[in-house]
């Protein structure tokens, strides 16, 4: 039930922002086609969109990281949604990137993360070296990292 009201509720804030016109910003996973829905209906109202991309080495870091937030009350994510996320959010990602109009892309795999990419109206505007490129950026990104280096 708690489901279910979440997502009638988040519908009826898409629904008021795009009726107002207003801003909207939320944090998710884009792991499936349906996910990209929102932002695409945005797109087509006009908004443009901005994406902040959080990407990690690999999904054994991932749930290191869950397990340590869980330790402090944070909530617990298994290890098979951690897999589904990691790879679905990165293979969406290199799908649907050009109706993004600002794009950044961080390493957060050290504690000192890194802007790898900044991609404005279809543009590069900054990106590391090609060798500096992380390795799940190069392997799991190879439209865009091909867009980048052609």
């Amino acid at each position: 039930m708690a489901n279910e009201w979440l997502l009638n509720h988040f519908e009826m804030l898409v629904e008021d922002a795009l009726n107002r016109k207003d801003h909207f910003v939320y944090e998710g996973h884009f792991t499936n086609d349906a996910t990209w829905g929102i932002p695409k209906r945005f797109k087509d109202n006009g908004y443009s969109i901005h994406l902040i991309f959080f990407g990690l080495t690999d999904q054994t870091l991932s749930e290191m990281r869950v397990i340590e937030r869980s330790k402090t009350g944070g909530h617990y994510v298994n290890p098979i949604e951690i897999d589904m996320n990691f790879r679905g959010n990165l293979q969406k990602l290199d799908q649907y990137f050009l109706i993004i109009d600002d794009l950044q892309i961080i390493d957060t795999s050290e504690a000192q993360h890194k802007v790898v990419l900044r991609f404005i109206d279809n543009e590069i505007i900054a990106c590391v070296p090609f060798g500096e490129l992380p390795e799940w950026f190069t392997n799991f990104l190879p439209v865009l990292t091909k867009k980048i280096y052609h």
